[in-house]
C-alpha cells in the first residue's frame, strides 16, 4: 500500500510520518460499504467519492464522517488485533461512536499521574489556566486580548472562574467571528442550524479524531481532562484542542471566502481540505527548537502533558508556532515527532 494511493481528491487523508513503516490514519466521507477481499488481507472501503482496498496493518486510525453501512466483525476484530481507533461521526451527533481497542502495559503509569493530578485542585487548575491562556494568544488576530486580562486569569484559582472567563471571551470571538463572515445577529456558535456551524462542527471532529489517536497512543484516560471535567466524553480531548481550534475557525473562513455559506455540504468539504493545508505547512516551534509539520502540534501537545504529569518538566507548556528568538529556551522532556525538522 503506497502512500501515494490513498492521495485522493474527495477528501481521504493520511497522516505523514518520516519514519519508515509508519502506519497512516485515514478519513472517509460518507462510508457506503466495508467488505473482505478474497485470498487477500486487504478490505474493500467504497464512500461517496471513491473506493479502496485498505492493508489494516499500515493503518492506525480511521474516521468515518457520515453514511450509515454494516460493519463486518470480522473488520471489528482487525481492528483491535491491529490496535486501531475507529471513530463514527455523522451531522448533530453530540459524542461520536468509539471502538477503542485493548490498552496495553503502560511502564511509567502515566494513566494515575493522570488522575491524581486531576483531583489535586492546585494542579487541575494549573493545567486548565495553561490551556486558555495559549488558547487566548492564538485568538488575538480576532479579540486583542489586554495584559490586564491574562493578570486576571493567572490570578484565577479554580476551574469554574476560569471556564466562566473563557466562556465570555469565547462570547466576543464568536461575535466578531461571524461579524466578519457577514452573518451578524443571524447565528450564533451554539444551538443554530448553519452550514458554517456544520463545517465548524466537521473541522473539530477532524482535529478531534486526531488528537485522540495520540491521547490513547500514550495511554492517557481521554475521558479525565481537567478543563472539561464531565467524565462522559472524551473531555482530555476536548481539554488539548483548545489552543489549536482557530485552524478550525480559519479553514472555515477561508472556505466560506471561496464557496459562500449557502451549501453546508460544499462549505464543510472546502473547510476539511483547507484545513488540511493548514495542517500540512511546516512551522517553527520555539518551545522545542524545531521546525515540524503544524499538525504534528497535536502531537506535541499530548507530548507536552505526558512529560510534565512524569516529572520530566517543571512546567507544563503547550507546543505552538512561533518565531526564533535567542535566550535560554524553556527546559523540555520532549521532542515532537514528524517532518522537517531542526536541531537547532
Amino acid at each position: 500500500m503506497e502512500k501515494d494511493d490513498f492521495q485522493h481528491p474527495d477528501f481521504i487523508w493520511t497522516w505523514r510520518e518520516t519514519a519508515r513503516g509508519a502506519r497512516q490514519s485515514l478519513w472517509f466521507p460518507y462510508l457506503q460499504s466495508i467488505s473482505a477481499k478474497p485470498r487477500s488481507r486487504l478490505w474493500a472501503v467504497r464512500w461517496n467519492g471513491g473506493e479502496l482496498d485498505i492493508d489494516l496493518s499500515k493503518v492506525d486510525f480511521i474516521m468515518v464522517y457520515g453514511g450509515t453501512v454494516d460493519l463486518p466483525i470480522a473488520f471489528l476484530d482487525s481492528l483491535n488485533q491491529y490496535r486501531i481507533v475507529l471513530s463514527i461521526h455523522r451531522r448533530n451527533m453530540v459524542r461520536p461512536y468509539l471502538f477503542l481497542p485493548a490498552s496495553g502495559p503502560d511502564q511509567d503509569d502515566i494513566l494515575s499521574a493522570q488522575l491524581l493530578c486531576r483531583d489535586n485542585l492546585k494542579s487541575s487548575t494549573y493545567i486548565a489556566r495553561t490551556i486558555v491562556r495559549e488558547k487566548l494568544r492564538t485568538q488575538e488576530t480576532v479579540v486583542p486580548i489586554p495584559a490586564s486580562e491574562y493578570k486576571r486569569l493567572a490570578s484565577l484559582r479554580s476551574v469554574d472562574e476560569i471556564r466562566i472567563l473563557e466562556a465570555h471571551h469565547a462570547s466576543r470571538y464568536w461575535s466578531i467571528y461571524f461579524e466578519r463572515l457577514g452573518l451578524a445577529d443571524t447565528i450564533s456558535r451554539r444551538g443554530a442550524d448553519h452550514p458554517v456551524n456544520a463545517a465548524l462542527d466537521a473541522c473539530s471532529f477532524f482535529l478531534h479524531g486526531i488528537l485522540l489517536r495520540w491521547v490513547l497512543f500514550h495511554k492517557l484516560s481521554p475521558f479525565h481532562g481537567y478543563l472539561h471535567r464531565n467524565a462522559g466524553y472524551p473531555s482530555l480531548v476536548y481539554d488539548l484542542i483548545e489552543p489549536y481550534r482557530v485552524w478550525m475557525d480559519d479553514a472555515v473562513a477561508g472556505a466560506a471566502s471561496s464557496v459562500g455559506t449557502h451549501s453546508e455540504k460544499e462549505l464543510t468539504a472546502a473547510a476539511i481540505a483547507h484545513l488540511k493545508r493548514l495542517m500540512d505547512v511546516p512551522v517553527y516551534v520555539p518551545l522545542t527548537r524545531q521546525t515540524v509539520r503544524r499538525k504534528s502540534l497535536l502531537h506535541g501537545a499530548v507530548l507536552a502533558l505526558r512529560a510534565w504529569l512524569l516529572d520530566k518538566q517543571t512546567r507544563f507548556v503547550l507546543p505552538v508556532e512561533g518565531e526564533k528568538k535567542g535566550g535560554r529556551p524553556v527546559q523540555v522532556g520532549f521532542k515532537i515527532p514528524g517532518y522537517p525538522q531542526s536541531p537547532n
